[in-house]
């Protein structure tokens, strides 16, 4: 082969926008669990005060603490998308609750995570990169 380099972008390029596909599947899928509270929502902070768990065959999703409301009532519920967020006891989450039933609640991001927004960003600039890297490899 009398171009090894152009061997080794192209592979680049390839994982580059493998990752940046991984990425944007991921936020998407995030954003899809923010919809599932049906409305845009009021958000608020909270934080995890019970864990996921098994007690025999139930799962019991985590618990989050949060204050919503006109009178900042507290509420301990399971959010709809918990199976969406790593939730540890003690995170720190952004959530987003119905101003109608502030008991329906999603997790928007934690602590450990961007919000689903700047993933999508962040995950279409990879796959920008990668396609990118292929046009400057085969000019």
């Amino acid at each position: 082969m009398t171009q090894p380099w152009l061997t080794i972008a192209l592979l680049f390029a390839a994982g580059w926008l493998a990752f940046g596909l991984r990425v944007l599947h991921l936020a998407l899928r995030e954003r899809r669990g923010v919809r599932l509270l049906g409305v845009r929502g009021t958000r608020t902070e909270g934080e995890v005060v019970r864990g996921p768990r098994r007690e025999g065959p139930t799962l019991h999703p985590a618990q989050i603490r949060y204050q919503a409301g006109p009178t900042a009532q507290t509420y301990r519920r399971a959010p709809l998308n918990a199976d969406l967020h790593l939730l540890r006891v003690g995170f720190h989450v952004v959530v987003r609750y119905d101003p109608e039933d502030p008991r329906r609640v999603v997790v928007v991001r934690t602590q450990k995570s961007f919000s689903p927004t700047a993933n999508l960003m962040g995950g279409a600039a990879l796959c920008v990169f990668g396609v990118g890297l292929v046009v400057w490899a085969l000019v």
